[in-house]
């Protein structure tokens, strides 16, 4: 395990947790954020953290394979052992441990020299792209159905006989 990997996804984990509103209904305001500055943290993340930061490791994490995707969300994002989390992920201990290793070694190489020098990392842009693709073809097609079904309907009305 890489310590500086581990503490970014560790931040990257209640990054995607934190709630703007705190739970209330209501976006904090900028003074709020302000106020965070004496204990160093904001909604449980370090000041230091930035969001860019935080929508690369996602990125990063979106494109890797998906075993190794598996992994990192078992452990950063669900609460649990390591064997739990290695029996979600459908392995043993130490193959999961060794998931998680190189999921850390994908991810420390995309931030030094941006994932699109990650050949793994490419390949699974281009599997979530058409994953896009796909889902708005269906959504596309859904529309052209509905579209299809309101025209024959008006259709049918139209040519009804009145009486």
């Amino acid at each position: 395990m890489i310590q500086y990997i581990d503490g970014q996804l560790s931040n990257w984990a209640r990054w995607q947790a934190r709630r703007d509103d705190m739970g209330v209904g209501y976006v904090q305001s900028q003074l709020s954020r302000l106020d965070a500055v004496q204990d160093k943290r904001f909604a449980g993340i370090p000041l230091h953290v930035s969001d860019e930061d935080m929508h690369e490791l996602t990125q990063i994490i979106a494109f890797l394979p998906e075993e190794l995707r598996q992994a990192v969300q078992e452990c950063y994002l669900t609460a649990g052992t390591a064997i739990q989390h290695a029996q979600a992920c459908g392995c043993s201990r130490d193959t999961y441990y060794s998931r998680l290793h190189r999921a850390h070694v994908i991810t420390m190489e995309a931030l030094q020299v941006g994932w699109r020098e990650v050949d793994l990392l490419v390949v699974g842009y281009a599997r979530v792209k058409e994953e896009i693709k796909k889902v708005s073809g269906l959504t596309t097609k859904a529309a052209r159905v509905v579209q299809r079904q309101k025209f024959f309907t008006q259709s049918v009305d139209r040519s009804a006989p009145t009486l």
